[in-house]
């Protein structure tokens, strides 16, 4: 019998809430400002056969999309029937599959309704510390996964409610950070418990068969929706590739190549053109290329699709052991979710320009610019790291500007707040702005990136920056040009810049600053058919400069006053 389209959009939305309750609940009892103010967290409830209904849409898009490979890796060595009330098993490793990089880790617990298993509950957190070579376990210049922090394979970390403390020292011992760790481990399982009660809730009000019924029904409706908007498409193939500068040992362009098909209401990425994998920590697996798949055909498809398991029935990925996209173990892995997916993500975005240009926009910033600085606060003598991906710009599209300083595709995070910054670590923000003329020009413009200063205010910090863009800058389309490139800045105490590579362990000295200067995004149409009074309006804002309208854009500001 088909469902009843009255209850399955309530059911959608009452399991949806169940998702974003979960996460709004690991939100505000987390510890580390990662967290609880930039929200670098995601989570996602699912069926006992791992088919995730419901995401939470405040969650980090490469979480989401990875988090059923991490179901699979979780219930594969604990079946969810060995799994009691109030079990909680965590992983973070990312071989054979799993979260994309070891500070993600995630936390899988079984949902139990009336003695019986019905559900999973599942969230992904970017934990500030895990380990390893630098303070914030996303090291460069290292090349294996050995040298980037602590490996835990999927283990029970809650057995019945009760922490297993023995698991909790050894992850705490490895952490530099251990009081934050430890805090944001129990607010991961403080997610899990509520979804578990919300859960709980939704089957007493219309019992658990009607709501695993209905659950089915979300999935399969999901699927017709992307089935649907991919018949729409025209079939063929279409080939798309572009460039990580380098992958921070060696000086080579890292390939990223993908040849789309879309073939009736299929739709198959095939990245198996892409580069060797490198030693530098770009590398990454296939749960990551199908993470930025999931979330790229739902931009082009149907953006308000709620996110569930059913959408991904239709989309296929194929990949090439050895190559940057299925690195054979133990290779480094650490900045791929910062560098390497978004770069994916452009690369399907280029080849979906070809199918739909008018749902595309010109490539965006194209990297997270990572920013990690770590060590000891003179204040109180613990260790502390501070994390944080840079916005960027946003590409241009067909009808309208980029916007200015925003994080685009895969990160979805906040930004840390200056309060925060400089309240809870020993760093003093000295610049945090726009970063005029580093727009794609265009008919329509792409966004600006901008600048953030950091003053070391404690002895001898271990930075750790992971960028990109400098050489193949953010590109744009219908002869819109590409926008600025990343620039990383060391500045002395006395005032002079030392520029330093995008990929990077180096220290920063008490007064000195790191300044990081982010991509804009690229341009879309010819900019001399750029309207007059948008170029006069971004002049008044202090986007571009004056002399930049005139040379770039063929407008005289004082014409436009005229008018």
């Amino acid at each position: 019998m088909p469902p009843d389209p009255v209850l399955l959009e309530v059911m959608r939305h009452r399991w949806q809430s169940i998702a974003e309750e979960a996460c709004a609940a690991m939100v505000r009892t987390a510890y580390s400002p990662n967290i609880k103010d930039r929200r670098d967290c995601s989570a996602a409830v699912a069926l006992p056969s791992g088919e995730i209904v419901a995401q939470a849409e405040v969650g980090t898009p490469l979480h989401l999309g990875i988090l059923p490979a991490v179901i699979r890796a979780v219930l594969r060595e604990y079946p969810l029937e060995s799994l009691a009330p109030g079990d909680a098993v965590i992983t973070n490793l990312p071989y054979p599959e799993g979260p994309g990089h070891l500070p993600d880790v995630s936390m899988v617990s079984p949902v139990y309704v009336d003695g019986q298993a019905i559900a999973v509950a599942a969230t992904t957190a970017h934990h500030i510390d895990l380990g390893g070579f630098a303070p914030g376990s996303m090291p460069l210049g290292v090349y294996e996964i050995y040298q980037e922090g602590l490996q835990i394979p999927p283990m029970p970390v809650f057995r019945k409610g009760k922490a297993d403390e023995v698991l909790l020292r050894l992850i705490e011992q490895n952490a530099r950070t251990r009081h934050e760790v430890r805090g944001d481990l129990l607010a991961q399982y403080a997610a899990g418990r509520t979804a578990e009660r919300r859960v709980a809730e939704l089957c007493v009000t219309i019992g658990a068969d009607v709501a695993l019924e209905y659950a089915a029904h979300i999935l399969d409706h999901a699927e017709r929706v992307m089935r649907s908007g991919i018949d729409a498409l025209p079939d063929g193939k279409y080939a798309f590739e572009d460039f990580l500068d380098d992958d921070g040992l060696d000086d080579e362009p890292v390939r990223i190549a993908v040849e789309l098909e879309v073939a009736g209401d299929e739709l198959t990425a095939d990245f198996s053109k892409s580069g060797p994998q490198v030693r530098g920590p770009l590398n990454c697996r296939k749960s990551a290329a199908a993470s930025c798949l999931y979330y790229a055909a739902k931009a082009i498809v149907d953006p308000t699709l709620a996110t569930s398991a059913g959408a991904y029935r239709p989309l296929h990925v194929k990949v090439k052991e050895g190559t940057v996209l299925e690195a054979k173990f133990p290779a480094a892995i650490g900045n791929a979710n910062i560098l390497t997916d978004q770069r994916v993500v452009d690369v399907l975005l280029g080849a979906f320009y070809q199918v739909a240009p008018e749902k595309v926009c010109a490539a965006c910033s194209g990297e997270m610019n990572l920013v990690n600085l770590g060590g000891i606060d003179p204040r109180t003598g613990d260790y502390f790291n501070y994390v944080e991906t840079l916005a960027g710009g946003q590409g241009a599209m067909h009808d309208q500007d980029g916007g200015d300083a925003v994080h685009t595709h895969l990160t979805n995070t906040l930004n840390t707040p200056i309060e925060v910054i400089e309240q809870v670590y020993p760093l003093e923000v000295t610049a945090y702005t726009l970063l005029p003329n580093t727009e794609g020009a265009g008919r329509f413009r792409g966004g600006c990136g901008l600048v953030r200063e950091i003053r070391s205010l404690a002895n001898q910090l271990t930075v750790s920056i992971g960028a990109d863009r400098r050489r193949f800058t953010p590109w744009g389309l219908e002869c819109g040009q590409q926008a600025t490139g990343a620039m990383c800045y060391l500045v002395r105490n006395d005032g002079t810049r030392e520029l330093l590579p995008t990929k990077v362990v180096t220290t920063l000295a008490y007064g000195e600053r790191l300044r990081i200067e982010t991509p804009g995004g690229g341009g879309w149409g010819d900019t001399k058919q750029r309207d007059r009074e948008a170029v006069a309006a971004d002049v008044a804002a202090g986007v571009i400069s004056a002399e930049r309208a005139d040379k770039v854009y063929g407008t005289s500001i004082d014409d436009c006053r005229c008018n």
